[in-house]
């Protein structure tokens, strides 16, 4: 029913936008825009490291999620547990609760367990992605340990209806459809994005779990996702605007057995259904250097995990062993000044308050929890060289305040007449259980303390540009300390239960170099980037790594256009992972690293008003063995086409 209202959907916004632009098909002209190259967009003057994925990326993953797009451009690791399945983000060897994700200014972490399904942020839904590494993030919330992914809707519309569609097949009776609208007039503007995934993830996997090792198929494995994201911008005058903003999305997934399960019989069924509206108004007051924002949010989730198993002899039937049923609701107000004075100083100031509801068959009763934030930010510009920028903030949660959280950062232009930065930070954070943490039943633990992490970072920067290449480097080294790390571990009455047992200490460092130029019709970009991550548990003496944090991750990748054709390689490289705390001295005690190539090639042909591009692209070329997450089979080399139509 969900799949065929969804195409009719889709029917009627190609209808609707072909009346619209009929009448303008012999009066308009279209530019026709410049080839545009893959680029990490840096703010180089911040004390504070924060990356913004260039549009060509956006473009380049526009039907996939959002743990593929960072998993193929950036230095984080990801945790995937298979195509459309549970995906979680880990910056600079933190847990996937210390990444805090806002949409439009709001924390979308799941109240009950602190993390983001990466799977299900489909990245056609966003103009603009940027990534604030540890200590940047208190710019925007407090809590994000390992750092905070920004997802804005920056939509700009003219008085010309433009349109966008995106019809991808793949292996594995896979479908993906894209489709954008906006309309608009000097006053009003509309933008509309739909999209439907899905996929039955039925590919052949070499199964070493189970003995003898045997060439199997992923079962129970299919996923559907669906959804729209629908804006209005009001522009009530030249100093005012509205904007509204609603984001529903339908998620239904099979979860496979583990590969050591698949020939335990028992016809296990797993199961997770759910449904999620997340609503945002914005009011936005601008005048000469002053800028006020007001905004409310609404957030609701409701979702269903199942387990069910029959019987081995199948006699007794099927018997459902977890009906996890959970309803969440989370509103929020903020308010949000800033202002540019003369002498170089900018102050960034507000506050927000955040009233959570969880009503699940996990806990004993309805859990609630408060939240009210302040902050104030100053940055100070000296001649255009050097810059001081000072952050304070606070939080108040269910009465009960928390230490002040402090961000220092300076950074300074090396040469007057070259584009090298130094920049330097030290902040403090602290990041609240997850209810889950403190209400689970059984096994939830009250009494938890919150996490405490102090960091210091430092990087250098350099971007030269000449006649026609551009090239840029950048390096960044980093240690923390996070004390009362939440743990959960076995208790004394046969089930688990967390703990502020862990002292962690993470460092390393992050390195990336990109070349890029443009050579007559033909345009080329190269990007490589490193990062080395240690993270320990120093309370105990054991320097084993945490588990599922690689000490080596890189990526590499090459984008050429000519005249319209071009051909991309990207390369993913995760290093070994353990996947029990005593590393390699237990028994299957690390996975083995690995190494993903991607080849994407295609034509983009631009006419009057219409831009049609077709794509094909193979996946993980060298068809490698491996696991992102122990006994989760993942597929080998598979391929996917793409047609794109962009009328504008």
């Amino acid at each position: 029913m969900r799949r065929t209202a969804f195409h009719i959907v889709l029917f009627l916004l190609v209808l609707l936008v072909t009346r619209q632009v009929s009448a303008q098909m012999m009066f308009d002209t279209l530019t026709l825009e410049q080839f545009e190259v893959i680029a990490l967009q840096q703010d180089y003057a911040s004390a504070v490291k924060k990356v913004r994925m260039d549009s060509m990326m956006m473009r380049e993953m526009k039907t996939k999620d959002l743990s593929i797009l960072l998993a193929s451009y950036s230095p984080v690791a990801v945790r995937s547990y298979g195509n459309g399945s549970l995906a979680t983000v880990s910056f600079r060897g933190t847990a996937a609760s210390h990444i805090k994700v806002l949409w439009n200014g709001f924390s979308i972490n799941s109240s009950m367990l602190g993390s983001v399904d990466f799977s299900l942020i489909p990245n056609s839904f966003f103009n603009r992605v940027e990534l604030y590494y540890g200590g940047a993030s208190l710019t925007g919330i407090s809590g994000g340990l390992g750092g905070s992914v920004l997802l804005e809707n920056n939509s700009e519309w003219t008085k010309k209806p433009s349109v966008d569609i995106e019809q991808l097949f793949g292996s594995f009776h896979s479908l993906t459809t894209t489709a954008g609208l906006t309309v608009g007039t000097e006053k009003f503007g509309s933008d509309t994005r739909i999209f439907y995934r899905s996929s039955k993830n039925d590919f052949p996997y070499y199964n070493n779990a189970v003995t003898p090792p045997d060439e199997m198929i992923q079962e129970n494995a299919s996923i559907m996702h669906g959804g729209f994201q629908q804006q209005f911008g009001f522009s009530i005058n030249s100093h005012n605007k509205l904007t509204i903003i609603t984001w529903n999305q339908w998620n239904d997934q099979d979860i496979p057995p583990l590969m050591t399960n698949v020939d335990k019989g028992g016809n296990q069924k797993e199961t997770l259904k759910e449904f999620f509206s997340r609503n945002s108004v914005e009011w936005t007051w601008q005048k000469e250097q002053n800028k006020l924002v007001i905004s409310g949010a609404g957030l609701y989730d409701n979702m269903n995990y199942r387990l069910q198993l029959s019987s081995v002899d199948d006699t007794s039937g099927t018997k459902t062993l977890i009906d996890s049923k959970n309803k969440t609701a989370t509103y929020s107000v903020k308010a949000k000044y800033t202002r540019e004075f003369k002498q170089g100083f900018m102050l960034d100031a507000g506050t927000d308050a955040v009233f959570e509801r969880v009503n699940s068959n996990n806990y004993d009763n309805l859990k609630t929890r408060n939240t009210i934030n302040g902050y104030g930010n100053l940055v100070k510009n000296f001649k255009k060289r050097l810059r001081l920028n000072l952050l304070m903030r606070f939080e108040m949660t269910d009465g009960k305040l928390l230490p002040v959280m402090p961000l220092f950062g300076i950074n300074y232009r090396l040469l007057k007449n070259e584009k090298i930065y130094l920049r330097a930070s030290i902040s403090r954070n602290y990041h609240l259980p997850s209810l889950n943490d403190l209400y689970w039943s059984p096994g939830g633990n009250p009494d938890l303390k919150a996490e405490d992490g102090m960091e210091i970072e430092g990087g250098a920067n350099f971007i030269k540009q000449l006649t026609a290449i551009t090239i840029g480097a950048d390096f960044t080294g980093y240690a923390s300390r996070i004390n009362n790390w939440i743990q959960w571990v076995p208790g004394d009455y046969q089930y688990w239960t967390p703990r502020n047992i862990t002292k962690v200490f993470t460092r390393g460092f992050e390195t990336s170099f990109h070349l890029q130029g443009q050579n007559g019709h033909f345009s080329y970009y190269a990007y490589a980037g490193y990062a080395f991550t240690r993270t320990t548990n120093e309370k105990d003496g054991n320097a084993n790594q945490l588990i599922y944090i690689p000490v080596h991750s890189a990526n590499a990748f090459l984008h050429a256009g000519f005249k319209g054709f071009y051909l991309g390689w990207n390369t993913h490289f995760t290093g070994k992972r353990n996947t029990s705390p005593d590393g390699e001295d237990a028994y299957l005690g690390t996975l083995p690293g690995y190494v993903l190539n991607d080849l994407s090639a295609g034509k983009t042909v631009k006419m009057k008003l219409i831009c049609l591009d077709f794509r094909f692209r193979i996946n993980n070329v060298f068809n490698e063995e491996y696991q992102a997450v122990l006994w989760r089979a993942m597929p080998g080399r598979n391929y996917e086409i793409s047609i794109r139509f962009n009328l504008n």
